[in-house]
């Protein structure tokens, strides 16, 4: 995952609060209840998604590269009694042996990894057999969507830390060894552009 933009996790910090509020805590909920098991949370920023853990985990670790990121969502941990290993790691290079987990999240992560391949073969070498890709991302639209958000890729990608808005993540999942028939697109959202559509629920690991 990208460690560019040193400002970006303050920015984000006090900023997305805002759209939380406003439509994202609902999108975040709903994709966690697909958690089960021992979880990772891959990219997991100030913590904000820790607030809706289901009772179906057990155990929660997390990779995170961006230090101010891990401090805050340290914190958000400690007031909330929620017991989480969050360890310095990238999406290409998962600290963890493989089938340490149950569950892997994704949370708006995949937009900003530097090798998403790379990023979803780690993903499938620490998933035990049977587990769950657990996904909210905002991927590439289809027709002028997806044509405006390509042009608008490179400058957005700059401004915010990474994050390319017309990456094709569904096709990235499955070409990757998922089952992505519990995948679903949100055409419309209240997100504003370049960060929409997207996609929400879980993938299931093939047999290798």
């Amino acid at each position: 995952m990208t460690r560019r933009n040193l400002l970006f996790p303050y920015i984000y910090r006090f900023g997305q609060p805002v759209f939380d509020r406003l439509f994202y805590h609902r999108y975040r909920r709903a994709a966690l209840s697909n958690a089960t098991g021992r979880l990772l949370m891959l990219g997991l920023g100030p913590g904000t998604d820790l607030r809706f853990l289901p009772a179906a985990v057990t155990s929660v670790a997390a990779v995170e590269p961006v230090a101010s990121f891990r401090r805050m969502a340290s914190r958000l941990a400690g007031r909330r009694g929620i017991a989480v290993d969050i360890v310095d790691g990238t999406g290409e290079s998962i600290p963890f042996p493989d089938n340490s987990f149950d569950s892997v999240h994704i949370g708006l992560v995949l937009c900003s990894v530097d090798d998403v391949a790379a990023t979803l073969r780690e993903i499938r070498r620490v998933l035990a057999p049977g587990g769950r890709l657990v996904v909210l991302e905002h991927v590439r639209g289809d027709g002028a969507t997806g044509r405006c958000q390509d042009l608008v890729a490179k400058p957005w990608s700059w401004l915010a830390a990474g994050c390319e808005p017309n990456r094709r993540t569904l096709d990235a999942i499955a070409a990757a060894g998922f089952d992505t028939t519990a995948l679903r697109t949100i055409p419309r959202t209240p997100v504003p552009f370049p960060c929409k559509p997207h996609l929400q629920g879980f993938a299931t690991l093939n047999p290798r």
